[in-house]
């Protein structure tokens, strides 16, 4: 009887710290909030940007309630929120370990490339979970650890065709979150 009430209290004790942390997390927001509301000009870009920096810093990412509030802050629409998050691809949309960009330019799909790109972006989305086209935003991974996304060019044509990991320009072949039973072609 003793080891169920120890249980029961630990877990109470772990829930309370849980609960602090997350009092302490939007305390924090609220007082970002506050200070790039009451700037003269909240609305440059680089204020904007270190907002949204401070954001993810406390949360880990910028999920779509954060943008919608940053944009109100920043007294902008939430379209220049977004223009920004992509501009800037540290910061992240989502909680995601991993971020893979595949070219889809011109010469990645030229005649000879276009095949073997088109089947490692397939080998991609079932490797991951994703289903159907991958939206301009990119598509998160079943597990939420890698975000695969498609770009119009990465400006390597002379390497065509090419994969980005975490910004790196990197061979299909060395991905490191393949297993050997992936297949990859």
């Amino acid at each position: 009887m003793g080891y169920l009430k120890e249980f029961f209290s630990r877990r109470e004790d772990a829930a309370g710290r849980q609960e602090e942390k997350m009092r302490e997390k939007n305390q924090e927001m609220a007082e970002v909030w506050s200070f790039y509301s009451s700037m003269k000009k909240p609305a440059s870009q680089e204020t904007i940007v270190a907002m949204l920096t401070e954001i993810q810093e406390i949360r880990g990412f910028i999920s779509p309630e954060c943008r919608a509030l940053a944009a109100e802050a920043a007294g902008v629409k939430e379209s220049v929120i977004d223009c920004i998050m992509k501009l800037y691809k540290s910061l992240k949309p989502a909680a995601y370990e991993h971020r893979i960009t595949v070219c889809t330019g011109e010469r990645c799909l030229s005649k000879e490339n276009r095949k073997r790109q088109e089947e490692r972006l397939e080998n991609l989305k079932r490797r991951f979970g994703i289903q159907g086209v991958i939206p301009p935003e990119g598509a998160l991974s079943a597990d939420g650890t890698v975000l695969l996304e498609t770009q119009n060019c990465l400006k390597h044509c002379r390497t065509a065709p090419n994969i980005l990991l975490d910004g790196e320009l990197t061979e299909y072949d060395s991905l490191p979150l393949f297993s050997a039973k992936d297949g990859n072609p």
